[in-house]
């Protein structure tokens, strides 16, 4: 009796060991992103920098821009707030749905209704699943009398469109940007983002709420070129990505810009120094 209950314990580690085995890994969540600077065609000064802290469960706390302006983005109920450091204004606002970035507005005052606030820009984000596809744009600026607004709508100002994964094309009215991208997957800290411009250079194509926009690319960008529909052969401006990586972390994205001729390259630094426990 004894040998027989020795065996099934002996089976049952086993079977144990086998089950132990056949688990997947787990890999260990990337440091999140805590500061980004940006140095133009070499300069020794930053162009701009942006500090990131984050609250315990890893969700963004507060974000402070210096650059031509000053700002600091902190989290607000179900919205981030945009405030100017010098003066206290809220100068936008960020509106979330879950972890997605539904919306944005851009605050103004309005100088012929004794300053008070109000929305110029109204942007909304439309998805298809988890992918951006589509901005609106509802612009609005006080009547000079200042007896209210007026506004325009623009329902399907920005367009773009997957492939793979990625988004391949950015349209605005008859002006497109078309990305490439590497066979190298994003790392899913790195918050780089096909933006609604055609000058993709400046902090919002790496402010780490872009990572709150949906599903994000899957590869790295190479290039990017602008042209304007049915000229399509003629470049107006060309873009081109490197990366330097330290271990699964993107450390440098050096950006080479010719725009008309006009060449300029702007060098983003990356530092991560939260981790999620």
């Amino acid at each position: 009796m004894m040998k027989k209950y020795l065996f099934l314990l002996l089976i049952g580690a086993a079977s144990l060991t086998a089950c132990g085995d056949d688990d997947d890994p787990v890999v260990p969540e990337l440091n999140k992103l805590t500061k980004v600077s940006c140095y133009k065609d070499g300069a020794s000064s930053p162009l701009f920098t942006a500090d990131i802290n984050y609250m315990n469960d890893g969700k963004i706390s507060s974000i402070s821009f210096h650059g031509d302006k000053e700002f600091r983005l902190f989290s607000s109920d179900n919205k981030y707030l945009m405030i100017d450091i010098s003066t206290g204004d809220e100068l936008g606002e960020y509106i979330l749905s879950g972890n997605v970035i539904t919306a944005k507005n851009v605050l103004r005052k309005n100088s012929y209704a004794s300053n008070e606030v109000y929305v110029s820009d109204e942007y909304k984000y439309g998805y298809s699943g988890s992918n951006l596809v589509l901005t609106s744009w509802v612009a609005r600026w006080p009547k000079e009398d200042g007896q209210g607004y007026e506004s325009e709508d623009y329902r399907e100002y920005d367009k773009f469109y997957w492939e793979n994964g990625n988004v391949v094309t950015f349209s605005r009215n008859q002006d497109r940007m078309e990305y490439e991208y590497s066979t190298v997957e994003r790392p899913e800290n790195y918050p780089l983002r096909v933006i609604g411009s055609f000058a993709p250079v400046d902090f919002e194509a790496v402010t780490p709420l872009n990572l709150l926009y949906g599903v994000q690319n899957r590869n790295l960008p190479i290039r990017a070129y602008t042209y304007t529909i049915p000229n399509q052969s003629e470049v107006k401006a060309e873009y081109k990505y490197t990366y330097t990586t330290v271990g699964d972390y993107i450390t440098c994205m050096t950006i080479d810009e010719n725009d008309g001729g006009t060449a300029s390259s702007y060098k983003y630094t990356f530092e991560y120094n939260f981790a999620v426990k």
